[in-house]
């Protein structure tokens, strides 16, 4: 649940969902955005997921609980900064264009070391699963509206309140996890 959720609050605030909503609007071929996407969320979220999985077992649950409050910060923290516009690229193949920067820039992205620090501190195969859940929301979601709809939304406003709510969220779990609260 933590993972999926987490996904659900940073995706929002990613460019990632910006891409989808332009692709998708200016191709007018959703069901292959959709897949690209979903192609590309299975691929970075199991990748994070295989890696918590790896790193659980040298983890104590509080080092684990730091580790996620650690993501949850830098999460808040890339909210909070302010985006760069998003270029798409050529569009000829809209599937493959969406599929290939949705993993190149997912990998190392906040979203997936989100996943990655849930899945060093419990299960990793729920892990991975919230996370593309949480993900695939976002970016359908995103799909669907379009581009002129997706950036018609109040998008500072947006990622300042998620990026307060994961900072919050962070320092908190991070106090627990040190033992200070």
């Amino acid at each position: 649940m933590a993972a999926l959720v987490a996904a659900l609050l940073i995706r929002a605030t990613d460019t990632s969902a910006d891409l989808t909503a332009i692709v998708a609007d200016r191709s007018k071929r959703m069901a292959a955005i959709l897949i690209g996407a979903a192609v590309a969320l299975a691929v970075t979220q199991a990748v994070a997921a295989i890696s918590g999985l790896l790193v659980a077992p040298h983890l104590t649950p509080n080092a684990a609980r730091l580790l996620f409050a650690f993501s949850l910060l830098m999460a808040g923290g890339g909210a909070l900064w302010p985006r760069k516009p998003v270029d798409p690229g050529t569009l000829g193949r809209p599937l493959i264009t969406v599929t290939s920067k949705l993993i190149a820039g997912g990998l190392g992205d906040r979203t997936m070391f989100a996943t990655f620090a849930v899945a060093a501190g419990g299960v990793p195969a729920l892990a991975g699963v919230g996370g593309f859940i949480g993900g695939f929301v976002v970016l359908a979601a995103a799909a669907v509206a379009g581009e002129t709809l997706w950036a018609a939304r109040q998008r500072r406003a947006i990622d300042r309140t998620i990026g307060g709510v994961l900072m919050i969220a962070g320092a908190w779990l991070a106090l627990s996890a040190l033992r200070l609260i």
